[in-house]
């Protein structure tokens, strides 16, 4: 993934994840990233879009600043790709380590022994581009976009 794109990722905190079963749903959560551009996020494997994504791993997310103006050059990313829980102890270190690090403050409730011993219901799940389109005027000019596979 172009660095680009990782940079802009580090200034974001919330992204807008849309799943599908029988109807589409969205919903917003609090991500981290990793250095390959594989997105994570925690929630409960009840949760209406967790359910959808163990029957479809398909997704689509957006991440845009959300304090942009209409005359502001835009930016942000829309993605597609497919979301799974993460089950091997040693990637939910290091989501959660990723994920703590972005979204400090509860460092001592979500953590792996919390997640283990089931003091907090919410799982790992790791979102992988496949697609995406990252909108930037300042680098790409005005309507300005760019494809990564």
């Amino acid at each position: 993934m172009k660095k680009d794109i990782l940079n802009f990722l580090k200034t974001q905190r919330l992204l807008n994840l849309a799943t599908v079963s029988k109807k589409p749903y969205i919903c917003t959560v609090f991500y981290a990233e990793d250095a390959s551009g594989d997105l994570y996020f925690i929630s409960e494997p009840k949760s209406k879009h967790c359910k959808n994504i163990s029957g479809n791993t398909s997704v689509a997310v957006a991440i845009f600043d959300s304090h942009q103006r209409v005359a502001d050059k835009k930016k942000g990313v829309q993605i597609e790709g497919n979301a799974n829980e993460v089950t091997e102890e040693k990637e939910i270190k290091h989501a959660l380590k990723l994920w703590n690090t972005k979204n400090p403050g509860f460092e001592n409730v979500i953590n792996y022994q919390s997640m283990k011993t089931g003091k907090i219901k919410g799982k790992i799940y790791r979102i992988s581009p496949s697609r995406t389109k990252f909108f930037n005027e300042e680098l790409y000019g005005p309507e300005g976009y760019k494809i990564f596979l």
